[in-house]
């Protein structure tokens, strides 16, 4: 009788395919969910300059992306026409603007706005002390 000569080494190997997958799963995942932790606003850059200012109500904010895109409470407004139709007429308006954004984008916006009967509008700017 024999008895098994013929012994099968250990298999050694770990196949790394599937934690790589997992790893890459978590990386993009984290990437995604990021982008909506960050709260919502767009962040530009603002000029410096300016005196401080006292707010006895909430402000509406309006950003100006360096593209002279719109935003307003996250939403995008392509036509600054649209963007009147949804402002309160009597609250006070503060314009972001990023300090690359062109001054044609920015000068449309606050001839739109006066045009349409908002006469309270700031600039936004980063202080300097």
């Amino acid at each position: 009788m024999r008895i098994r000569e013929n012994k099968k080494g250990l298999i050694a190997d770990i196949n790394l395919s599937p934690i790589l997958d997992l790893s890459l799963m978590l990386v993009i995942f984290l990437a995604v969910t990021t982008e909506f932790i960050s709260g919502g606003e767009i962040k530009v850059q603002v000029p410096k300059g300016g005196a401080p200012l006292t707010q006895s109500e909430e402000p509406v904010k309006i950003i100006v992306d360096k593209w002279g895109r719109i935003y307003y409470k996250g939403k995008l407004y392509k036509d600054p026409l649209e963007l009147v139709k949804v402002l309160p007429k009597n609250g006070k308006i503060f314009i972001k603007a990023d300090k690359e954004t062109p001054y044609k984008f920015v000068f449309t916006l606050l001839d739109t706005l006066r045009q349409s009967g908002i006469k309270k509008i700031s600039l936004v700017g980063q202080r300097v002390e």
